[in-house]
């Protein structure tokens, strides 16, 4: 094995920081470029190591990728939940059915609001969805499957007449009208004028919080 001190370009940085700054640049890469268009020799040219890292620290640029697009998807899960469950605590037994609501619509909207970083996140998805690279069911068993069990869980709670499959209903809702809402900001000038408005952060997550919220209560009558 090629010693991890001969793969970085005169780096005293550690291992650690060296497997970061791959995956860093392999991210912002792919991102622009598409998996098929970046090189295993370009990505270490950009993060300033030998072409062997790749090697060393992943097994190749396949293995890059998958830890590159499961690094993203574990941040992801992970501000849902925490946001989600945080809020119910600091709420206690006075919790209402749009605590969990707006926990979730604000943690899931809230990476999209830095452009760069909202619009490269974008990127990564469409490109992933064109041309796959992830083994199958991976975006369900990272992200989807923990987060929306965290919120059926969360809405139960506050509603107890509701079973798991309206609860997982709702919840299959609410994320259409946040991808619509992420897609519409996103995407190059489509807003315009007063039609931006509609789409301005405040606004567009109180929208939703009450228009989910009166339609869960709804399906309880």
């Amino acid at each position: 094995m090629i010693p991890a001190r001969a793969i970085d370009r005169g780096s005293p940085e550690t291992p650690t920081k060296t497997r970061e700054r791959l995956l860093d640049t392999a991210e912002r890469l792919f991102a622009e470029r598409g998996f098929r268009a970046v090189s295993v020799r370009v990505i270490t040219s950009h993060a300033g190591c030998n072409v062997a890292a790749v090697n060393y620290y992943f097994g190749g640029k396949e293995n890059l990728y998958r830890e590159m697009f499961r690094r993203r998807l574990v941040a992801l899960r992970e501000q849902r939940i925490s946001s989600i469950r945080r809020a119910m605590a600091e709420a206690g037994s006075g919790a209402s059915l749009e605590l969990p609501l707006r926990a979730f619509t604000t943690a899931f909207l809230e990476p999209h609001l830095d452009q760069s970083g909202g619009r490269r996140l974008m990127r990564l998805f469409s490109r992933e969805l064109l041309d796959p690279h992830l083994k199958a069911g991976t975006l369900q068993r990272e992200v989807i499957e923990p987060v929306h069990s965290a919120l059926v869980e969360a809405i139960q709670a506050v509603c107890p007449g509701l079973d798991a499959s309206a609860a997982r209903r709702s919840i299959h809702s609410l994320v259409a009208q946040l991808v619509h809402v992420v897609h519409m900001r996103n995407a190059p000038g489509v807003l315009r004028g007063a039609g931006r408005e509609d789409f301005s952060f405040p606004a567009v997550v109180d929208h939703i919080v009450r228009f989910s919220a009166a339609g869960i209560r709804g399906s309880l009558t």
